[in-house]
């Protein structure tokens, strides 16, 4: 009787554990079934959402600002990229706190953030180019209010420390240009005929080809998808 009981038990322990199992099994599945459908519906939703700003043309206004890195004794690249933008048909509106100094910031987080504000609210304006990177983007991001740029919305231009405010940008629906800054300009411009005409290409709306080398490794065929970075 004994060793009735024992067995018993024993088949008991047997089953209840497998049961455990296999509920932790099955809710194991429908969490992960859960998040790809809401990994699914969410990468839907954001590229179905993106907002291209207008292409830019012959009298508009861009905005030169500073929300990183200090600019002392860069005054020669910020009057070049006004030059180009000029010779594109284009107005430049330098951000009052360019030249700015706080520690190697290009002024203050307040001031940085204002420059920003400013050129993202004003409806005049059609671009933002930032006149370089470094660091201090990420430090005023939770202060920017994009209540104006939704009813505006305008190209933001720059790469480095700015695509914090390209990750902002696309979170919130927004196309933007990783492209090249004021600081990028050399003073012979023939070195960088490339990537200048590209990016004039782009703020204008003009369709740019990507020639790349061929690798042994390459499937042909056609694909299409959404290009950042």
């Amino acid at each position: 009787m004994k060793k009735n009981v024992l067995l018993q038990k024993a088949v008991f322990m047997t089953f209840n554990t497998r049961f455990t199992t296999l509920i932790y099994a099955f809710a194991l599945l429908l969490s992960l079934n859960s998040n790809a459908q809401n990994n699914t519906n969410s990468s839907t939703s954001m590229t179905s959402e993106f907002i291209q700003p207008p292409y830019l043309k012959a009298g508009d206004t861009v905005a030169i600002v500073a929300p990183s890195g200090i600019l002392i004794g860069r005054e020669g690249e910020i009057q070049q990229a006004v030059s180009l933008l000029k010779s594109w048909g284009l107005h430049a509106k330098v951000g009052e706190h360019v030249f700015s100094k706080a520690n190697h910031f290009a002024g203050t987080d307040a001031q940085r953030c204002e420059d920003l504000q400013n050129a993202m609210d004003d409806p005049e304006i059609s671009a933002i180019w930032c006149a370089r990177g470094g660091y201090g983007t990420v430090r005023i991001l939770d202060k920017l209010d994009y209540t104006q740029f939704q009813k505006h919305p305008k190209w933001v231009i720059g790469y480095s420390d700015i695509t914090a405010l390209h990750n902002q940008l696309h979170v919130n629906g927004f196309q933007s240009l990783h492209a090249i800054m004021c600081v990028s300009l050399t003073k012979d411009l023939s070195e960088l005929d490339g990537s200048v005409e590209t990016f004039k290409s782009a703020l204008f709306g003009n369709p740019t080809n990507y020639d790349l080398d061929y690798s042994p490794y390459n499937r042909v065929g056609e694909a299409s998808g959404e290009l950042v970075g």
